[in-house]
């Protein structure tokens, strides 16, 4: 019934009252359901319809959208009859599923087939699957947003300074490891009137903006306002036209800096599909990056008082936080440049000792 095969055309065999018309009605179901092999029986189909009607008739692309809603119901029912054996349905054929919300062009249609999409959640288990439905059903009051994460793997996504910053506000996140979710979920856009929003970009700070995270360290584990008002201004000027801004933020706890872009995931998805911004400048042209800094990190303390002791090592320090937090972001394709100042870095603390 199936074949995983990502370049076959469709094996979809129409038929008419039991009579043969195609063997490979290419547009009886759509592109991204192509995997799906076996026969269609219409009574309805003239027996003398010809290739070019075939492709532009009302009654195939009527014929096309009930096939395709009847396919996603009849997956749905199996997740919930078996979901072990649905998952490793969808670990073969979910490329298919992701090519189809991206493909598609109606809004109904793209979360008709994002009912079939399965993801390791925040909120259970390592191993274990979740849907966007059952992600939703689970929202606490109030929460309009559907919060994931894109990254290789679980250990990387729960050791993400976004998804530390998430944490402090108990929200369930959606971790996402296959290289084609970030471009399928920004298709999808919204899933059932709620926004599908990733933790990484700038459209989160903006939420939490409205939110005073309460600083409940003691005084003397963080750095003071004027302090830290100095040490901000000492990173722009020292970081230049890298970043847009630099600024302080509350909601980091084991991570001395994250960078936000607003939309991250597209900014990654552009950088990828075009080579024209190789430097850090035309990067920073093109992202405008924010770097948001913890104040109670050991890092940030230090830096502050090796700025006017050492100015040449916290100009190394600045800069390895900043590419620490870009190569965070997925936004650093080769880290082979940094080599050099991690050596240098590595030399000034050996002549310490």
């Amino acid at each position: 019934m199936f074949d995983v095969s990502r370049e076959l055309s469709s094996s979809i065999s129409l038929y008419s009252r039991k009579v043969l018309i195609q063997t490979k009605a290419t547009d009886i179901l759509p592109k991204w359901l192509r995997f799906v092999r076996g026969v269609v029986d219409s009574e309805d189909i003239p027996l003398n319809l010809s290739r070019e009607l075939l492709q532009e008739s009302a009654l195939i692309r009527k014929l096309r959208d009930v096939l395709q809603q009847r396919l996603i119901k009849f997956f749905v029912d199996q997740s919930k009859k078996d979901a072990e054996t649905y998952a490793k349905f969808f670990e073969d054929y979910g490329l298919f599923m992701r090519e189809g919300i991206v493909t598609t062009a109606e809004q109904e249609v793209k979360e008709d087939i994002a009912k079939l999409l399965r993801y390791e959640s925040s909120a259970l288990p390592a191993g274990q699957l979740t849907s966007l439905v059952d992600y939703a059903s689970r929202m606490q009051a109030g929460t309009r947003n559907i919060y994931y994460l894109c990254t290789p793997n679980r250990h990387l996504a729960e050791h993400s300074p976004y998804y530390e910053a998430m944490k402090q506000k108990n929200m369930e996140v959606l971790f996402c490891y296959e290289q084609f979710d970030e471009l399928t979920l920004l298709h999808l856009r919204e899933f059932d009137k709620k926004k599908l929003i990733s933790v990484e970009t700038d459209i989160v700070v903006d939420h939490y903006k409205e939110e005073k995270f309460e600083d409940k360290s003691p005084a003397d584990d963080r750095l003071s306002e004027k302090e830290m008002e100095d040490l901000m201004a000492w990173m722009r000027n020292a970081l230049g036209s890298r970043v847009t801004n630099v600024k302080v933020t509350l909601r980091l706890d084991t991570h001395p800096a994250m960078i936000t872009v607003l939309e991250m995931g597209a900014a990654r998805h552009f950088l990828r599909m075009q080579q024209l911004a190789k430097t850090q400048e035309e990067r920073a042209q093109l992202l405008q990056p924010t770097l948001e800094v913890n104040p109670r990190h050991i890092l940030i303390k230090k830096l502050s008082q090796l700025r006017e002791s050492e100015p040449d090592l916290a100009q190394l320090l600045v800069d390895q936080i900043y590419e620490n937090a870009m190569i965070a972001a997925g936004l650093v394709d080769d880290p082979r440049p940094m080599v050099g100042r991690l050596n240098n870095l590595l030399v000034k603390a050996l002549e310490r000792h």
